[in-house]
């Protein structure tokens, strides 16, 4: 019991320290990022409402392929202040406020029989427009993907560069530690520690500059996910470069599931059907229409006291353009046209994705061959700046040698991390041609 103090102490001063110590934010890896964003994403979210509201267009009502029937009812109602009636007879009849009640009802119901094909050419556009709407939503959200990924990998990007910065600025701080020493002892100028600090500070000073700009990466990506732009987050600085593309492969899945590719392919599709229901205007259409009455009218004089009939009524109409003014025509010829242009617009991209494929697999295989040659110079750049440290630290050089091989070092870290860069960069935009994002 007598320890019974001690432990409580202990207990609330951990309480304590846990309540100010920061929680470190939770690691976000591009697979996370990627699903939120397909969740949330505001495109995605407007794209996948247009392919809903394709889907509900899409009915044989709406392609004119069903009846339509309305009911009609209406009721007046009459007041005749004087009516004076004089028959063949000789008899006359005189009355004053004479009520007349006229209740009415029917059902009409039009059909069209025939319109040349039309409806049924509808109704296949409407079906072409709905999967236009599904390929519309693919295509958001393959390009959601990349536009997140590549977010990703310039956090990714900055960071590594932040890191580069910190290892140039520990070694800067013992460039001028070793300055301030042989200064001191007598051994080397005031400039090489006053060059040393100047050195120290601009890296620091770039290093403030690159966590700016981290921040700023991190609040882009938030955006995309559609979070607050002060949402916490660590990232997966891990890059792999694993990807190794085939042209024969990559080129056959353009061909097959490039979103951009598919979409200008159905919308040729559907401009090839707005062709031919143009071209049905001219045909004859019958429309075959019936209906059912009733009525009830009630006479406060007269010799009918109310009158009531009912009864069905049936018929056909037949509509021929004989003459339009060159209106129809005109109608197919402009969709003709716009057709065309369709399938131009198809050829164009088709051609533009495929030097696109070129490009990006040169751009790729290049920047593999000049990762394995700045991994080498950082490799040497490190190894040379422990040389010319260790020959700063004994006095056989002077500090433009050191400042020379961290400025080295540093440079190849920076390239080194940007052709890690460009290597992700481009698998992103190979994946993306092929669809498979």
């Amino acid at each position: 019991m007598k320890h019974l103090p001690l432990l409580l102490c202990l207990l609330c001063a951990s309480r304590i320290f846990s309540q100010n110590t920061p929680t470190k934010p939770d690691t976000l890896r591009a697979e996370e990022a990627v699903r939120i964003a397909l969740e949330n994403n505001y495109d995605i979210r407007l794209s996948r409402t247009d392919a809903e509201i394709a889907r509900l267009n899409n009915t044989r009502a709406n392609a004119g392929m069903l009846p339509t029937v309305t009911l009609n009812a209406g009721e007046n109602v009459s007041v005749n202040a004087f009516q004076y009636q004089k028959f063949f007879d000789g008899r006359s009849n005189e009355n004053y406020g004479v009520l007349a009640n006229t209740l009415s009802a029917n059902i009409q119901l039009a059909w069209t029989l025939f319109d040349g094909r039309r409806m049924q050419i509808t109704k296949k556009r409407l079906e072409e427009l709905e999967r236009l709407g599904t390929l519309n939503l693919q295509a958001t959200v393959q390009n959601t993907t990349s536009s997140v990924l590549q977010a990703y990998y310039a956090i990714v990007q900055s960071r590594l560069q932040e890191h580069a910065l910190e290892e140039v600025i520990a070694l800067n701080e013992e460039r001028l530690r070793i300055a301030q020493a042989r200064l001191a002892a007598g051994f080397a100028a005031q400039t090489d520690a006053l060059q040393a600090q100047i050195d120290l500070n601009q890296r620091r000073s770039d290093l403030l500059t690159q966590q700016n700009a981290t921040a700023a990466a991190k609040r882009s990506l938030n955006r995309l996910l559609v979070r607050p732009a002060d949402t916490a987050f660590e990232i997966d600085e891990n890059v792999q470069n694993v990807y190794n593309p085939d042209r024969n492969t990559l080129s056959q899945k353009i061909l097959s599931q490039n979103p951009t590719l598919l979409t200008l392919q159905k919308n040729a599709d559907v401009s090839a059907l707005i062709v031919e229901e143009n071209r049905t205007l001219n045909k004859p259409r019958i429309v075959g229409n019936g209906q059912f009455n009733a009525q009830r009218a009630d006479n406060g004089a007269g010799i009918l006291l109310n009158n009531t009939q009912t009864g069905i009524a049936a018929g056909v109409t037949l509509s021929v353009p004989l003459y339009t003014g060159g209106n129809i025509r005109r109608q197919v010829e402009t969709a003709q046209l716009a057709a065309q242009q369709a399938l131009l617009q198809t050829d164009a991209q088709r051609l533009a994705l495929e030097t696109d494929l070129d490009n990006q697999l040169t751009f790729y295989q290049t920047q593999q061959q000049i990762l394995a040659l700045e991994s080498d110079n950082v490799r040497i750049a490190r190894e040379n700046l422990n040389v010319s440290t260790e020959r700063f630290r004994v006095g056989t050089t002077n500090g433009l040698e050191i400042q020379t091989a961290q400025n080295t070092l540093e440079q190849a870290l920076v390239r080194r991390n940007l052709v890690l860069f460009n290597l992700k960069t481009a698998e992103i935009r190979l994946r993306l041609l092929a669809g498979e994002l």
